[in-house]
């Protein structure tokens, strides 16, 4: 049957005549196709007033006024009329859902008529039509007694029984369903159903299934597919369609309301059975009494989702809570939840939780697997809390805390929260307890006034918080709930890092080697001002001394100077993380007259076209006076040399003294034959003013005295700068400081460049000098460009003879110079330039540290000397943000540097720490170590001194002032959920502290830590739940020890794997997490006060009473089950006797037609089978039921006779007429009793109707 059959149950079907007039006018009707215009109207208008209509007859709507069109409209053909009327128009009577619009003047909908089969039949032939046939019944009215048109056949909405033992539901907002005549049977009904569910499969005739009708009181909230535990237990007074039904009509039985719903329960062939028996099957019905549902279920674990054991652990230590499980168990919360307050949920995480307690407890609900998987919790929970909306691992107690704060929103009986001022102690009444008291109670007053729930009366404590001000003695005491105690367990935390210490002093530290590592331990809360405290003690040196720097790429990353200020009151832990590279400089200095110089070292490439240079080695730092060194281009580069030895294990000053030994170590102007002068001129040019108190005396007695006239300045190394001119803000600003904060370029004893320069193009330090002071640094290259000169003017005409002025060569560039390689010189020069006494000084061997040239030229007058004496001859080479950089020649840093062996910043040792190694033996024994859960007790309310990043606002001395405060334990709920504090916030593994906590089991005494006066007896607590957890904070597992109180023993919950405990004593490990207690209280069997006690007793007495209205139900339920199987079996066997009756009774026909001659066979059998089918003709087999075996046996019947005619009508006794063509078909009805009452509108399977 098609979809559009199921929306207009009363299709056209087979129609026969029985008077004369009627087939005399049917004659006319047909041969009407080629008469006039007129001749059609008359046929047309006398069928229209034949009323011979009976019950069951298939009648179709058309629009009233379309037939008084095709009547009365004025045209002169057939052909004319046709064009004003048009096709019938079937679309405008129903709306886009195929629902016919009711009848009503107001609505302006169309009025419609009702016509038999064959008149509208002719019509479409006529006329043709728009839309789907409506068609509809005849059906007698009772109480007029008149036959009227069912135009408003009942609905049946269809649900599904989901397989399985599932407690999934699938919430369709669209059911399926099927419209069907009242005046059909029940059989019909199977066949409607049948097509529209399982239209898609091949053999639906093949599927056996039976329906239940469910009353309509219930039936709007069903989803369109229902799990069998939800039908079993929500769903009452359903009713089971018997068999025995089948042939009756809708109506007989009191189908008169609009719609239905009605529930399709398919056979289960994998179980041979329907899973409504299979269930009866299994379950034992004295187990739903009260106190047998009590003391079963708590064993189920729960499936992890993808990292949700954190949830799962708390969920089992919580669910075990006694009160809290009666509290949902009971469905008390069902009344207390709150879905308009603004900070809860809507209601949904107290359902969500309820639902999931109940599966795990329920023995309605639960299935027969050993977990269950809490998705729709999970779900519910990530919806309204971002922090549990993915599957990353969280924490237990924080996801615990935020449960409990959910859970009692949800609940809270308070909609309208009063708006209450805090109180506040007189300054003369904090040492009176009972003003304290008085206070405390005020305080839990007042959080009642707008906080009441279950989680509140059972959970929540008050904290008292003391402050006391250290200037003015201003004491503030005040209180606050809480719901769990977050205890610090006493061990010392402590923080460890490794940091590279560089000497770069002389004989400060006297260590093996002036680059080592030292371990450093310091408290978990230290700032970074005691890091340096720290250092400055175990190194002994002064910690003005001591900078920090993190290094990244042989270059600076942080500057923790540049923030010190600042940086001192922060945690050293979230300043410096554990892979950092922090170095430590030992640098000696003198703020007054002393500036701190940053030195990189780099070296050039191997091929010196690439003009490429890299750093190596590690960042260093040279001393210079502000007044004297800044000016020196010699004492720079002497403390340059001294400063890079730290880098290399090759003794560089063995080197640089072997060129040295035969040379002065100062030098004057007769050293320099070529630029020598008169004394005169030399006194001028280096005593020009009274601001160089320069003495031949001291160290040097002029800026060239470090010049030496057989080595290089730029020999080794070239000395190049670079100057940050624009300030830039550091990268390092990870504590958001203000914009307006920035690290500019200062006058300070050191600053470092805020952006990593160009090593490739920086400008000689030299190129600062005057010329006749870099041509004494330079003067072996000077000799030299002096001696290609003298080599020109021999050569060179005297017309072409260059001035005297470019004997002393400025303008060649570093590249000029470097690209020419020295070449002997003229021996004439060697001889006239040298004095007899440094005949003899160069220096055997060229190759190591500074060459030195060995051919000298002879002294050239030179007139451009005297230009040179009237500049600056005492510049200020380097500045304080200045950067020196040292850019070594590839061959010397082959020699001194590269091989990893000669690498002092690699490999290095540590400095011996005797008391950091006897305090990690100290904690590791700690560690392993057993403490009492009384010692962290005792630890809590231990007074504390305010950081300085937490100061406390005294209104006495109106400033922030460092307060001692003291946290104390004023009252405890009824169930003490105890949070051992193993990690530090923000920090990885190594920072969870494993120590095992001695707890006890039973009787934790609290009686020594509540400030509040009580009865020691009533703070008496035992264990029943620990969430344990293994690994670390960035990641681990959660499991849960629980004590379940229904069977009063102990469980290990990991995830969805369940095992018992022996011993209890078994959860005390260094895993343990959180710690649950309930107050012990012998006289009472509930805790929470009284109130929830009552709530509690009532709650159980509801559930009692709605288990024994279960009972009955179930009773019935099982009793309609058996009922229909008893019957199916006497149906079917019934059935096949009078199959077998009827085919005696047909091969006796068959014997007779042989040996007689009948003239009428057809007439005869037809009687016969008339005489023979009974009214309740059905299938035999005891499997499959619902009408379709019954229309097999029907059909296996009639297709014996091959000329039979299959649209006759077969009328056993007492029985309605049926009509084989279809199954839509009109049918009249006899005399039956209702099955449906008027009231519920269901089958009554107690009726009684006489087995037919």
């Amino acid at each position: 049957m098609s979809e559009e059959a199921n929306k207009s149950p009363s299709m056209p079907g087979d129609y026969s005549f029985g008077t004369k007039e009627e087939v005399e006018t049917q004659q006319k009707f047909e041969e009407s196709d080629t008469d006039g215009l007129q001749q059609r109207r008359e046929i047309l208008s006398q069928l229209l007033h034949i009323k011979d209509i009976h019950e069951g007859d298939t009648l179709f709507l058309v629009s009233r006024d379309y037939v008084d069109d095709i009547l009365n409209l004025p045209a002169d053909t057939f052909e004319e009329l046709k064009n004003k009327v048009g096709p019938i128009n079937c679309k405008a009577l129903v709306d886009e859902a195929g629902f016919l619009y009711p009848e009503d003047e107001k609505l302006n909908t169309v009025a419609t008529r009702s016509i038999k089969p064959d008149v509208f039949q002719k019509l479409m032939e006529w006329f043709g039509i728009h839309g789907e046939p409506i068609a509809r019944a005849a059906m007698l009215n009772p109480t007029t007694d008149t036959i009227e048109v069912e135009k408003f056949p009942p609905y049946f909405h269809i649900h599904t029984l989901l397989k399985g033992n599932t407690n999934r539901t699938y919430n369709g907002q669209v059911h399926n369903g099927v419209y069907l005549s009242r005046t059909r049977t029940f059989n019909d009904l199977f066949d409607a159903i049948r097509v529209t569910m399982f239209k898609n499969s091949a053999n639906q005739k093949q599927i056996p299934f039976r329906i239940w009708f469910i009353p309509a009181d219930n039936s709007d909230n069903l989803p369109s597919s229902i799990s069998l535990f939800a039908f079993i237990n929500d769903v009452r007074k359903k009713h089971l369609l018997r068999q025995d039904f089948y042939n009756y009509s809708l109506k007989s039985q009191g189908i008169v309301l609009p719609s239905y719903h009605i529930l399709v329960e398919s056979f289960d062939k994998s179980i041979k059975s329907y899973p409504v028996d299979n269930y009866f099957n299994s379950v034992d019905l004295s187990s739903f009494e009260i106190e047998k549902m009590i003391e079963t279920g708590g064993n189920l674990g729960l499936a992890n989702l993808g990292n949700t054991c954190y949830m799962n652990s708390a969920l089992q230590c919580l669910l075990h809570v006694p009160e809290i499980n009666y509290y949902f168990f009971y469905n008390i919360f069902e009344k207390e939840l709150n879905k308009s307050n603004p900070l809860g949920n809507k209601g949904q995480i107290a359902i969500a939780f309820g639902s999931l307690l109940h599966k795990l407890f329920d023995n309605l609900k639960n299935t027969n697997s050993s977990f269950v998987s809490p998705r729709e919790f999970k779900f519910t929970i990530g919806h309204y809390s971002s922090m549990f909306h993915g599957y990353q691992q969280q924490d237990s107690q924080e996801f615990l805390s935020w449960l409990l704060d959910a859970l009692h929103e949800d609940l809270n009986r308070i909609y309208n929260k009063p708006y209450c001022e805090k109180p506040e102690l007189k300054d003369d009444e904090v040492n009176d307890p009972n003003a304290i008291a008085r206070l405390a109670d005020t305080c839990w007053h007042q959080h009642k006034q707008r906080n009441d729930s279950v989680i509140v009366d059972l959970f929540t404590g008050l904290y008292q918080s003391t402050l006391i001000c250290p200037a003015c003695s201003k004491t503030s005491i005040t209180f606050d709930p809480f719901n769990d105690l977050t205890l610090p367990l006493p061990i010392n935390k402590k923080w460890y890092h490794t940091f590279t210490i560089i000497d770069l002093s002389t004989d400060l530290l006297n260590l093996e080697s002036r680059i080592m590592k030292l371990e450093v331990e310091l408290d978990k809360t230290s700032n970074f001002d005691e890091l340096l405290k720290y250092l400055s003690t175990f190194l002994k040196i002064p910690q003005k001394y001591i900078f920090l720097f993190e290094i990244f790429n042989n270059f600076f990353y942080k500057d923790f100077q540049a923030k010190y200020n600042k940086l001192k009151f922060f945690p050293t832990s979230e300043i410096i993380s554990d892979s950092d590279d922090i170095l430590v400089y030992i640098i000696p200095h003198n703020p007054e007259t002393d500036i701190i110089i940053p030195v990189i070292n780099t070296v050039t490439d191997q091929d010196k076209s690439y003009n490429i240079s890299n750093p190596f080695g590690l960042p260093l730092f040279v001393v210079l006076d502000k007044v004297n060194d800044v000016r020196s281009f010699g004492k720079i580069r002497q403390k340059l040399e001294s400063t890079v030895k730290v880098l290399s294990k090759i003794d560089i000053d063995a080197h640089y003294n072997e060129i040295k030994k035969s040379n002065k170590q100062y030098h004057s102007t007769k050293d320099f034959p070529l630029l020598a002068r008169s004394l005169q001129e030399d006194t001028d040019m280096l005593e020009d003013d009274s601001t160089r108190n320069i003495t031949s005396d001291e160290e040097y007695d002029s800026d060239i005295s470090l010049a030496n006239p057989n080595v290089g300045g730029d020999y080794g190394f070239n000395i190049r700068h670079y100057r940050e001119t624009k300030p830039l803000t550091r990268s390092f600003n990870k504590f958001n400081y203000n914009s307006d904060d920035q690290d500019v370029p200062s006058d300070g004893v050191l600053n470092i460049p805020n952006l990593r320069p160009n090593f490739n193009n920086l400008p000689k330090l030299s190129d600062e000098l005057p010329q006749l002071k870099q041509n004494y640094y330079y003067y072996p290259r000077y000799v030299e460009n002096s001696a290609n000169e003298n080599e020109q003017d021999v050569i060179s005409d005297d017309k072409e003879k260059v001035h005297e002025d470019y004997v002393v060569v400025e303008n060649n560039s570093d590249d000029e110079i470097e690209s020419n390689p020295a070449k002997d010189t003229p021996q004439e020069l060697l001889d006239e330039g040298l004095d007899t006494e440094n005949e003899n000084n160069g220096p055997e061997n060229i190759g190591l540290l500074f060459d030195s040239v060995s051919d000298l030229p002879s002294q050239k007058n030179d007139p451009k000397l005297n230009s040179e004496l009237k500049t600056d001859n005492h510049p200020v080479l380097v500045f304080n943000n200045t950067t020196l950089v040292c850019e070594w020649d590839f061959d010397i840093f082959s020699k001194l540097f590269e091989n990893p062996a000669d690498q002092k910043w690699i490999n290095l040792s540590y400095i011996p720490n005797a008391q950091l190694e006897a305090n990690k033996r100290k904690l590791e024994q700690q560690q392993k170590s057993t403490v009492s859960l009384y010692d962290c007790l005792k630890s809590f309310s231990t007074p504390e001194i305010l950081g300085d990043q937490d100061l406390w606002y005294c209104p006495n001395c109106k400033d922030h002032k460092q307060a001692t405060k003291t946290i104390q334990i004023w009252s405890t709920g009824d169930l003490l959920t105890i949070h051992l504090k193993r990690f530090q916030s923000a920090r990885s593994f190594s920072d969870k502290i494993n120590m095992v906590v001695d707890f006890p089991i039973e009787g934790l005494d609290m009686s020594s830590f509540v400030s509040k006066e009580e009865d020691d007896s009533g703070l008496i607590y035992d264990l029943i739940a620990v969430d344990n957890h293994y690994g670390g904070l960035g990641g681990g597992h959660y499991t849960a020890s629980v004590k379940n109180f229904r069977d009063n023993k102990w469980y290990y919950f990991n995830d969805g794997r369940v095992s018992e405990m022996s011993d209890p004593t078994e959860c005390i490990t260094g895993a343990a997490y959180l710690l649950f207690y309930r107050k012990r209280k012998p006289t009472s069997e509930f805790l929470g006060g009284d109130e929830l006690q009552s709530v509690i007793q009532e709650g159980r007495n509801n559930f009692s009473q709605n288990l024994k209205d279960l009972m009955n139900n179930l009773t019935k339920t099982k009793e309609q089950v058996d009922d229909f199987n008893q019957h199916d079996i006497a149906f079917n066997s019934h059935e096949e006797l009078k199959l077998e009756q009827a085919d005696e009774q047909q091969q006796e026909v068959e014997n007779s037609s042989k040996i007689s001659d009948i003239s009428q066979p057809n007439e005869q059998f037809l009687s016969a089978k008339k005489s023979r089918l009974p009214m309740n003709e059905e299938a035999t087999s005891g499997e499959f039921h619902g009408g379709d075996n019954f229309n097999r046996r029907k059909q296996r019947l009639i297709s014996k006779n091959k000329n039979y005619n299959k649209s006759i009508s077969i009328k056993p006794d007492n029985a309605m007429d049926y009509s084989s063509s279809n199954i839509a078909s009109p049918l009249s009805s006899g005399s039956e009793d209702n099955i449906v009452s008027d009231n519920i509108s269901l089958p009554n399977s107690d009726a009684n109707v006489d087995d037919k």
